[in-house]
């Protein structure tokens, strides 16, 4: 996922693998690059499920688009590890700019939706700029942690709904029935598992989904079997026309929202393996976020990728945090993206089985969320209200039919029908300005003495008579 979690910080003699050890040994090198690569294949079923159906992809287009998220996850996940925040972390497809995609297209329709690709890369620029002279920081100020829970909350409550629509792509048959099974029981093993078993349960969702299709004949092995042997990725495939002011507008405001993402994530992660991030390595990885994370990845025609959540998670139950291992299961994910067949296979992924894994996704994120806000300093009624005023502001627009913008501008529709924008915005207005809370006003020495106020200079003679 793509929010911070708060979790207890490891010492050096937890960890089997600290970030800079060297492996042991040929079998460590197998068996833990190996657990990476797996746990890859979860970011490629979000590039999948959340834009490359919401913009109604078909066919080589799709094949084409997914070998270029297989490249963009291998790249920006070899590209952080390498030289930027230097932690072994799984960089994927981002809710945030994700949703915004999606978002214009009921927006300003197909063309214009895909015009966001070329803003992305433009405005990915300006990401790793503000990144480097350290402005993002003073976002930070803002960026409390009812934000960051209502945020993460919200992420998880448009996953559902994502989710449960591929779930039932199919119809309620047994598509229907086997895809929840499919995520009741990975979720069973991320809990009750052990070892790297628990750490697998996205690729056996997606093994065993793909076997039981292709077992039943619902599976489409066209697209895999049409695909060229080598591809090599289109540049601007959408086209460069120069994108409309507007929608540069809104893809800079959601990619400076995902470089806060990562903000959270890297925090986390460094407490939780115990090491510190100076300042000039976080502005390091924020400029890597932007120039390849976000810019490269709108060159290629797809969306952004930030360092996900899950990373925490997968850290605290392997307890292998060696970045080694993720540096050469980016470069198995970059050389794969080459292969024409993984497109296409990947393309071919029936809803029940993106359903499941994205179930099972959200059902944590919701739980991570309300986690976070329960944590806060204070979650009292007034906490209580602003969050759940902003959530529920924020979903009931995102799910208001088209037609209701009918007349509405453009930037606009694109800001208030993506939740996890419009919620981070709400909460900050009503935190910071409409609930704001105020200080007590500091009492005089005469008040605790408990003397008669004098009264003030204006005033004096002012009595009634």
């Amino acid at each position: 996922m793509h929010a911070m979690t708060v979790a207890r910080p490891m010492a050096d003699a937890d960890l089997v693998y600290a970030p800079d050890e060297k492996p042991r040994s040929a079998f460590d090198w197998g068996l833990y690059s190996l657990q990476w690569v797996v746990t890859m294949f979860y970011a490629v079923v979000w590039g999948y499920a959340i834009v490359g159906l919401g913009l109604g992809f078909e066919g080589a287009e799709f094949s084409a688009y997914m070998s270029a998220i297989v490249l963009t996850i291998g790249v920006g996940t070899l590209a952080q590890a390498l030289a930027g925040h230097r932690f072994a972390m799984v960089s994927g497809p981002n809710i945030i700019p994700s949703l915004a995609i999606v978002a214009a297209l009921a927006a300003g329709g197909r063309e214009y939706a895909l015009q966001a690709f070329t803003a992305q890369a433009i405005t990915g620029i300006a990401v790793a700029a503000l990144g480097l002279v350290g402005v993002l920081g003073l976002v930070r100020k803002v960026w409390s942690p009812l934000v960051l829970g209502s945020m993460v909350l919200t992420v998880g409550l448009a996953i559902a709904g994502v989710g449960l629509e591929q779930l039932a792509a199919l119809g309620f048959g047994w598509p229907f029935a086997f895809g929840l099974a499919l995520a009741v029981g990975g979720a069973a093993l991320s809990i009750r598992g052990r070892g790297l078993a628990a750490t697998l349960a996205p690729l056996l969702i997606i093994g065993l989904g793909y076997l039981v299709f292709a077992a039943t004949g619902a599976l489409d092995w066209s697209l895999s079997a049409a695909a060229p042997t080598f591809v090599l990725p289109a540049l601007f495939p959408y086209g460069l026309a120069m994108p409309p002011l507007d929608l540069l507008a809104v893809m800079l405001v959601v990619n400076l929202m995902a470089a806060l993402n990562l903000f959270g994530n890297l925090r986390g992660y460094a407490d939780v393996v115990g090491e510190e991030v100076p300042p000039r390595r976080e502005r390091r990885s924020f400029a890597i976020l932007g120039a390849v994370e976000t810019g490269l990845a709108g060159v290629l025609g797809v969306p952004a990728t930030v360092a996900y959540g899950e990373n925490l998670g997968i850290v605290l139950l392997t307890r292998v945090a060696a970045r080694a291992f993720i540096i050469v299961a980016a470069v198995v994910f970059i050389l794969l993206a080459f292969l024409g067949p993984v497109g296409g296979f990947l393309a071919a992924m029936p809803g029940p089985i993106a359903g499941a894994v994205l179930l099972g996704v959200a059902s944590t994120v919701i739980g991570i969320g309300a986690s976070m806000m329960a944590d806060a300093p204070e979650f009292g009624r007034r906490e209580q209200t602003l969050v759940g005023f902003s959530v529920f502001l924020a979903l009931g627009l995102y799910l208001l039919p088209e037609g209701a913008w009918s007349g509405v501008p453009t930037l606009v529709t694109t800001v208030l029908s993506n939740p996890v924008i419009s919620v981070i915005l709400f909460v900050i207005v009503m935190e910071q300005v409409i609930l704001r809370k105020t200080k007590p006003r500091r009492s005089t020495p005469r008040q605790e003495s408990g003397a008669p106020d004098r009264p003030a200079r204006g005033d004096r003679g002012t009595t009634a008579r």
